[in-house]
């Protein structure tokens, strides 16, 4: 049915329209003043709701676009942070721009032999061939959206852009244009460019966020070339770390050899593998001449070789003749052609070093070091250089002093081996004599009439005595002999045990003795337990012997861990001795003390001291006399 009256009321805020509101009635009506003022005010409120509500969209669509722009930025800040491939961030940072720039398109920039050249740009141009065949080919220096961010150091914003003025063809399709130049250490390294389709001005937000992008941008280009120097840095290190283990390894080989020419090759050789192109010399003063007895590297010309083959005078090569005389190194950054030879054999030759090796003080010989490129001698190269040649020279003494020993362990070790043999062979061969001197005693006793005076009971007592003494000395003598030639045979000894078995022993044979032991914990060493229980007996026979004059004996024996070694001590509260002469405790058939208050052959204490010898320890004594005496014996912890 259609309408008979009708009230059409246009909603319009701030002159812009937004709408009508259409009432229809199906009945004649007719219109009073309150009826339109209710209807005009109804459309008035109508409107200022319609507006609200497309403003709170508006605003919901800026604030989800705001907070869609963050997220992506705050995504790629993070990914900077920790970027140092450029590239890889310069493609993030183009999602992020394609995010709040729809259809823009953004390029990365080197700066290469005279021309921007591009190195990463959004996929779009794929779609322009012929503006990404020219910006591929390069861009002169001069285009001005280049040239004068190159000048000024900070970024251009182009309005309006228009490519014929900025000389940048096929791109007719972009309205506004920025730049950012990418800076590391005050030099303008790379660009970073930006083209915008939609939009004929920059907006101070949009250059706010272009800015931001570009100096995320510019710190992963400073950590890239930073990453990279220390990469070089590394590299060197690493380096440095090579020449010192091989400088180790030298050290090591030069303290295994002892021989002259092995310890100057070796050395040598080392210094060739840590330098740069070359050749090393050592040369030695003989019959007049710089001669070179060894070599590692081509020189690089044959008719050098044959001149270095043939030698030259010494006093007319400076670069050989000034180390040898002033006795310190030479080094010649930029080294002179005609310095010492003819320049046309050494002009590839750039940079040398010359160091004269000392032993004992003398000049034993020079080491050369030329290369062929210019490169100057640093103090780590001196370093090394110095170092290594140092250590040569401490080498070669070494190797000269070992040498002087081993002759000298050689001539010893026969004597020894000749005073072994001259032992051995008295003490048996005088076995016959005495047992002689004996038995023809006892016959000459017994076809004496009886009873025997007194003077003659006493001159065949002495003669048995003395045969006795002869005999106990003849023993000891085969006892020492015995102990220096049998073999060690190195086992797991405890001292516990064995002193526990001594002292076992001397109970028994010697019941009526009250002796008070102080026997503390004792260690457990490597060595010959044959041997070392002869050295524990020793030692304690020692005590208990010159303690037989104390109403109260007291023996102590104890251990100290002295790190590398186990000290075993043995104290006693006994006659003592006089440490002016402690010095002859361990000789042979040497008294402290008359032998008619102390039996015994005395070369106990020196067979301990041979067996402890030949485990590579020492032997001690302290003592004062009337107060007692403290013997004992060092061992080291490792085998013998």
């Amino acid at each position: 049915m259609a309408a008979v009256a009708s009230a059409v009321l246009p909603l319009v805020e701030g002159g812009r329209p937004l709408g009508v509101i259409v009432l229809d009635f199906r009945e004649p009506h007719h219109f009073t003043p309150d009826e339109r003022h209710f209807l005009q005010t109804l459309a008035v409120h109508c409107a200022l709701a319609l507006d609200r509500a497309q403003l709170a969209s508006n605003l919901e669509k800026q604030v989800q676009d705001r907070t869609a722009e963050l997220e992506a930025f705050v995504r790629f800040a993070e990914a900077a942070d920790g970027e140092t491939n450029v590239l890889a961030l310069a493609r993030r940072a183009m999602d992020v721009l394609t995010l709040l720039f729809p259809g823009c398109t953004s390029a990365y920039y080197d700066l290469e032999d005279g021309q921007w050249r591009v190195k990463v740009y959004t996929s779009d141009l794929e779609a322009q061939p012929d503006l990404l065949a020219s910006i591929k080919a390069g861009m002169p220096l001069d285009t001005p959206v280049f040239a004068q961010p190159m000048q000024t150091g900070q970024p251009v914003f182009v309005d309006g852009w228009d490519p014929q003025k900025e000389h940048f063809a096929h791109t007719e399709s972009y309205q506004s244009v920025a730049t950012f130049p990418l800076m590391v250490g005050g030099t303008i390294q790379a660009m970073f460019a930006l083209g915008i389709k939609d939009i004929p001005r920059w907006s101070g937000h949009h250059q706010a966020v272009f800015r931001s992008v570009g100096r995320s941008l510019r710190l992963a280009l400073e950590r890239t070339e930073t990453a990279r120097q220390l990469a070089a840095q590394n590299a060197e290190l690493l380096a440095r770390t090579q020449a010192l283990e091989g400088f180790a390894a030298l050290t090591h080989e030069l303290g295994l050899t002892s021989d002259p020419g092995v310890l100057i090759g070796q050395a040598v050789a080392l210094v060739r593998s840590l330098l740069p192109p070359g050749y090393v010399i050592f040369w030695q003063v003989q019959g007049g001449q710089w001669r070179a007895t060894a070599q590692r590297g081509d020189v690089g010309n044959p008719e050098l070789q044959a001149a270095i083959d043939a030698g030259f005078p010494v006093g007319q090569v400076p670069s050989l003749d000034l180390p040898y005389q002033t006795r310190e190194p030479l080094f010649q950054d930029h080294y002179d052609p005609a310095r010492d030879v003819a320049p046309e054999l050494v002009e590839h030759v750039s940079t040398v070093a010359t160091l004269p090796v000392l032993v004992n003080g003398e000049v034993m010989g020079i080491f050369n070091a030329p290369l062929f490129g210019l490169r100057p001698w640093s103090a780590a190269d001196q370093a090394v250089l110095k170092t290594t040649v140092h250590s040569l020279g401490l080498a070669l003494e070494r190797a000269e002093q070992a040498r002087q020993v081993t002759a000298q362990r050689d001539l010893l070790q026969a004597s020894n081996e000749e005073l072994e043999a001259f032992t051995y062979s008295v003490s048996h061969d005088l076995r016959t004599p005495v047992r002689h001197i004996v038995s023809f005693g006892d016959l000459l006793r017994r076809s004496l009439p009886e009873p025997l005076d007194d003077k003659a009971e006493r001159y065949l007592g002495i003669i048995r005595t003395a045969a006795d003494t002869l005999n106990t000395l003849i023993d000891g003598m085969l006892d020492v002999s015995r102990a220096s030639r049998q073999l060690l045979k190195a086992e797991q000894v405890e001292l516990d045990r064995v002193f526990g078995a001594v002292r076992h022993e001397v109970g028994v044979a010697l019941p009526q003795r009250q002796i008070d032991w102080q026997v503390g914990a004792l260690p457990t060493v490597t060595g010959d337990a044959g041997l070392l229980r002869r050295v524990v007996t020793a030692l304690v026979d020692n005590a208990v012997k010159y303690t037989r004059g104390r109403d109260r004996a007291v023996i102590e024996v104890w251990a100290e861990d002295r790190g590398q070694s186990w000290a075993v001590l043995v104290r006693d509260n006994g006659v003592g001795f006089n440490p002016q002469y402690g010095d002859r405790l361990f000789t042979m058939f040497q008294r402290l003390h008359r032998q008619e208050d102390f039996e015994g052959p005395a070369v106990s204490l020196a067979n301990a001291r041979r067996i402890v010898a030949r485990h590579g320890g020492t032997m001690t004594a302290e003592g004062q006399p009337g107060v007692g005496a403290t013997f004992g014996f060092v061992l080291p912890k490792a085998s013998p």
